[in-house]
């Protein structure tokens, strides 16, 4: 029987449909699982599937780390699907074969969900929030692309201009109307600077219901573009010298009946006292929060530039800065606008709620608007970003000890291990390399 998701759409039954992909996004925000045909679907959801235990922290193109001793049997372990996860997947159909995704969660033996769980890392975070403050996040992504194919991303400058991208609308179209099958409906499309560079947007939802629909979109994405013969890609810097894309993280805090804190009409710029201590831990640990919203060693080919993360500073309505509040429309929300397109979207949420939620906590104070001269700044590569994770005990123990022990091992011995073993007779041949690991990956 079909039942109702909270984000209003409904759940379908999970019989109904010729092949159902049993999921658990990985660290790197992969899809891993299996696919199960419709004569086991019902067997699989109540006993859930078995995968390696490792295939949670394997790198973009599979790699292994050998360095974390638990991984080292490649013991299996029982992923559990939540099924008010379900969704069609329009754009993963076959002829006449109806297909849908399900998310599962990594359960221990004793049955309860492993704290290495992406989702259960936002999970666990969201309920703090609501437990201890009694608030709940509503935020939404801004989730930037490149095409390299023909003819989507002919225009060599594109920036809003549907004139010299309207060869290529058609694609996009036919997305929109893919997504809404799944309840995914696109509020725009946008044209981004850089040839084949595109923007879609969504509504917020709230908690973790934000990071699944990210999810999905970047699936979507490029399941959508791989069957119409193009290559999309999150990649962060597909190319050298090409335009960079992020994936910039709206949000907002909301009471249990329904008002936005954030918002304090007798405040200068209309902020609250609660959105400043909130803004202050995101700016006192962005640093360390680097290492999960620019995860890769090409990110930071996006760091330092115009209108790029430099600094932890913050402004209202100023591209320019960290953390950007809008106050348009008379609503008040946060853009940070730190994450990389190639993030994890769930890790994303988390570190976003760690910070945030030290803010409060210690009842920090967020230094004067667009201060550069006292700001920190934000790591320059991965190593970096990962040795400031490692040295801040809150963003440790708030997304979990074993966790981050594990993410930074990996981190270091599959994916900036490589690049510092490895000469490069030019930034193009690095290019090349990096393209190689997370062109098709991500």
């Amino acid at each position: 029987m079909a039942s109702e998701a909270s984000s209003g759409f409904v759940v379908p039954d999970i019989e109904s449909f010729d092949f159902v992909h049993f999921v658990i996004p990985d660290v790197n925000g992969i899809p891993r699982g299996q696919v199960i045909p419709k004569k086991s679907v019902k067997e699989k959801a109540e006993q859930g599937v078995d995968l390696i235990y490792a295939v949670l922290i394997m790198g973009p193109r599979c790699e292994y780390t050998l360095k974390i001793d638990e991984l080292l049997k490649l013991n299996s372990q029982t992923w559990r699907p939540d099924l008010s996860t379900l969704i069609p997947t329009p754009w993963g159909d076959s002829g006449v074969c109806r297909t849908a995704t399900v998310l599962c969660d990594l359960v221990t033996r004793e049955g309860t969900v492993d704290e290495l769980s992406t989702r259960h890392v936002v999970q666990r975070l969201v309920k703090r929030l609501k437990d201890k403050h009694g608030l709940t996040i509503r935020s939404a992504f801004e989730f930037e692309f490149s095409d390299t194919g023909e003819p989507a991303g002919s225009a060599s400058h594109q920036l809003y201009d549907l004139r010299a991208t309207e060869p290529d609308l058609d694609l996009f179209y036919e997305l929109c109307e893919v997504l809404a099958k799944a309840g995914l409906d696109v509020t725009d499309v946008t044209p981004e600077f850089g040839a084949g560079t595109w923007e879609l947007n969504f509504r917020p939802r709230e908690g973790t219901e934000t990071a699944d629909l990210a999810f999905h979109v970047k699936n979507a994405v490029k399941t959508f573009f791989r069957r119409k013969g193009y290559d999309a890609t999150f990649m962060t810097t597909p190319k050298l010298n090409a335009t960079s894309c992020g994936l910039h993280f709206n949000h907002s805090l909301w009471s249990e009946d329904g008002r936005a804190v954030m918002k304090d009409g007798a405040k200068e710029h209309g902020l609250s006292d609660l959105a400043l201590r909130w803004n202050a831990g995101l700016l006192a640990h962005a640093p360390a929060m680097a290492a999960i919203c620019c995860p890769t060693v090409n990110c930071y080919r996006r760091m330092h530039g115009i209108v790029r993360p430099s600094l932890a500073t913050w402004g209202v309505e100023n591209r320019y800065a960290l953390m950007r509040f809008k106050t348009g429309h008379d609503d008040v929300y946060l853009e940070s606008r730190l994450p990389s397109s190639a993030c994890n979207p769930y890790l994303v949420l988390a570190a976003h709620l760690a910070a945030g939620l030290d803010g409060l906590e210690a009842e920090m104070t967020s230094p004067p608007p667009m201060d550069t001269e006292h700001a920190q700044k934000l790591p320059s590569s991965l190593e970096e970003a990962v040795q400031a994770l490692e040295k801040d005990d809150v963003m440790v123990e708030a997304l979990g000890k074993r966790f981050v022990s594990w993410y930074v091992t990996a981190k270091r011995d599959y994916e900036i291990r490589p690049f510092t073993e490895t000469e490069f007779s030019s930034e193009e041949e690095k290019m090349k390399f990096e393209r190689e690991r997370y062109f098709v990956s991500l």
